[in-house]
């Protein structure tokens, strides 16, 4: 009898193996938004089960970027001059009608729920019930199991700067909110223009942040910071009004507008 034959290596198979379960491995995908927008959360059982997004009609140019592999710590979303943040020219401008983000996340491994409750404090939050007007430009619903939820760029409310029954009872607003995404393995950005909803779907997997400014940074006026405060509280239904006399001469307004007006809202 001849001798046994060592058996064949399975590196081949193994390796092909790998390949194909790094291809579908999910990863952590960031959907940052920021500007004075209004969001509505979708609660189920206590969780949030999507997020619509809606940019009130103000007048402000909205735009979007998809940085793959590109995660920014909380100091970076804190800092209006962070280095890795985008410039200006590279957002792509959305035009005024509703947007969807679909997220695609491994069903193998299930995320936990987040309660709307976990929505961070600083925030200027509503209390849901009121129905939505039809002044808003732009409108996008972000689908997915949402892991985090963080809030940055943070404005004191002072004593004066805002009136009204609905005007912020905590000690801060925010411009700038971070939804996080696990095991992502895919996404699509429907309603945007071909070029950067290709490059979101071919890069999604690699993870990053996709960015949504509600306002291309400029230099404001106050008849402008107010009309951006008073379009968000007749598309929310709120009483609520910019009473400052005048807006502060930061140096970062110098020469571009890097706080936003006024500043987000959540329904929640």
């Amino acid at each position: 009898m001849p001798a046994d034959k060592k058996p064949k290596s399975d590196k081949k198979s193994k390796s092909k193996k790998g390949k194909q379960e790094a291809a579908t491995a999910g990863t952590r995908l960031d959907v940052v938004f920021a500007g004075p927008l209004l969001f509505v959360p979708e609660v189920t059982g206590g969780n949030i089960a999507a997020v619509e997004v809606f940019a009130p009609c103000n007048g402000h140019h909205i735009g979007a970027v998809f940085l793959p592999g590109v995660i920014f710590t909380d100091a970076e979303l804190d800092d209006p001059k962070g280095k890795r943040w985008p410039e200006p020219e590279s957002f792509s401008l959305l035009d005024p009608h509703s947007y969807r983000i679909e997220l695609t996340q491994q069903a193998e491994t299930p995320q936990r729920p987040f309660p709307v409750a976990s929505i961070p404090d600083t925030n200027h939050k509503i209390k849901p019930g009121r129905k939505l007007t039809g002044d808003w430009d732009i409108a996008i619903a972000v689908e997915g199991q949402i892991s985090n939820w963080t809030t940055h760029r943070l404005s004191q409310v002072k004593e004066g700067l805002f009136h009204g029954a609905d005007a912020p009872t905590g000690k801060t607003t925010a411009s700038l909110q971070r939804l996080t995404y696990a095991e992502v393995t895919a996404a699509e950005f429907l309603g945007a223009p071909s070029e950067p909803r290709t490059y979101l779907r071919e890069n999604a997997a690699k993870g990053g942040t996709l960015i949504v400014i509600g306002e291309i940074p400029y230099q404001p006026t106050l008849l402008h910071e107010r009309r951006a405060i008073d379009a968000i509280a007749k598309l929310a239904g709120l009483e609520f009004h910019l009473a400052s006399t005048a807006p502060k001469p930061y140096a970062t307004r110098l020469m571009e507008h890097l706080i936003y007006c006024g500043g987000s809202i959540v329904v929640a």
